[in-house]
């Protein structure tokens, strides 16, 4: 279980790194807003700014599902596994 947790621990915090920087760089419109890191992506003017958009909403999921694929999905598939086929005859 330790190994699920590390690696859980590990797509979680690539995946923040990843989105702090990316939405630090396109979806914070100035310092003094509320609403910095969550703001609107503004549309990108050529491919390299499309790219990191793109690369800034896949480091959100990858930061969110990582750790829930590894935390609570394959846990659970386990013991679903081993339930079904520990079950008496």
């Amino acid at each position: 279980m330790a190994d699920e947790f590390i690696k859980g621990l590990t797509l979680s915090m690539v995946g923040a790194l990843g989105w702090f920087i990316f939405a630090g760089w396109y979806r914070t419109p100035e310092y003094y807003a509320i609403e910095q890191l969550t703001a609107a992506a503004p549309e990108p003017n050529n491919v390299y700014q499309a790219i990191g958009i793109f690369a800034g909403d896949v480091s959100l999921w990858l930061m969110l599902l990582g750790a829930l694929v590894y935390w609570v999905v394959i846990p659970t598939l386990r013991e679903a596994r081993g339930s079904i086929t520990e079950s008496p005859n």
